[in-house]
């Protein structure tokens, strides 16, 4: 049975549209955007598809964790719409996107996440989070390019392995993983030149 639903009503547009909104998230940390072009699928959040569809095509590996992997709603949308593979190695993935009910089980250290190489580090896996919430939960400062001194964040309620990579942000740069963290239809970003702290 299928399970595919609609996406963008104007693909170019909408895609375009939440392609500037990611470039101005990645490029001002801690500023929230909103995606607001079309409802998730299956499972996903409405920003997780959102980001899927602006920036995946056919030529993307994906990872996605466990719930995705069972929500046939998800896959088939993903496939469907993007044309991207869903069952990427974590080394090989450009994106692995993680739901907030399999954000506790993960253990990142054993993923093995590519970190990208001093020749291309650009090549480093984004990790898209999807969190209990942007407004609420545990605080952290974030400065580094982009930010005028210094920004302060809220990401829900994290599980200790998350925690871990956020502190280890900017520490390894031009190494390391740029993070997407969603929220229903709210986007915030941290990429790998960041440095975070708790408060």
């Amino acid at each position: 049975m299928s399970h595919i639903t609609s996406a963008f009503t104007d693909a170019v547009h909408d895609s375009q549209f939440c392609f500037r909104r990611l470039l101005k998230a990645m490029s001002e940390p801690g500023t929230l955007v909103e995606l607001d072009r079309c409802s998730g699928f299956g499972a996903m959040m409405p920003a997780t598809s959102q980001v899927l569809l602006a920036m995946a095509d056919n030529s993307t590996p994906l990872w996605l964790s466990q719930s995705f992997l069972q929500d046939n709603a998800a896959i088939q949308n993903v496939h469907f719409h993007t044309g991207a593979t869903t069952n990427a190695a974590p080394e090989q993935a450009v994106f692995a996107v993680v739901a907030a009910a399999d954000m506790p089980t993960i253990t990142f250290d054993e993923l093995a996440f590519n970190l990208g190489n001093e020749e291309y580090p650009d090549r480093s896996t984004t990790l898209v989070i999807e969190a209990t919430s942007l407004s609420s939960g545990q605080r952290f400062k974030l400065k580094g390019p982009g930010i005028k001194e210094e920004c302060c964040i809220q990401l829900g309620e994290l599980s200790s392995d998350v925690n871990n990579i956020l502190l280890a942000q900017g520490k390894m740069f031009p190494l390391g993983l740029d993070l997407i963290f969603v929220s229903g239809e709210q986007v915030v970003a941290i990429p790998r030149s960041t440095s975070v702290e708790a408060m």
